[in-house]
């Protein structure tokens, strides 16, 4: 399975990981990145600051919200149909 994996993402064996622990953790707050721990080369774990996991636990909400899942399927539909209005339409329907 690929992992979405960004530039600052670092991949730390887990006895480097025991080793570096307080220098991972500070490099993860600063760069905001995540932290894939490995064993024997294949991810484990991973570690990622807080306001990312929270970031992370907000979408899995909005994801479960079966509302907002119709909304979206609705959009989509009418997109496809082609039902959708110019930008210019719309700051004129709004008044703007």
């Amino acid at each position: 399975m690929p992992y979405p994996v960004h530039r600052d993402d670092e991949f730390v064996g887990r006895r480097d990981f025991r080793e570096r622990l307080p220098e991972i953790l500070e490099a993860a707050r600063k760069k905001k990145s995540l932290v894939f721990i490995t064993d024997r080369g294949k991810p484990d774990a991973v570690l990622m600051p807080v306001e990312e996991y929270e970031a992370f636990i907000e979408l899995l909400e909005d994801l479960r919200d079966p509302e907002l899942i119709s909304m979206v399927k609705r959009s989509r539909r009418e997109i496809e149909k082609g039902e959708v209005m110019e930008l210019s339409e719309l700051k004129d329907y709004l008044g703007l």
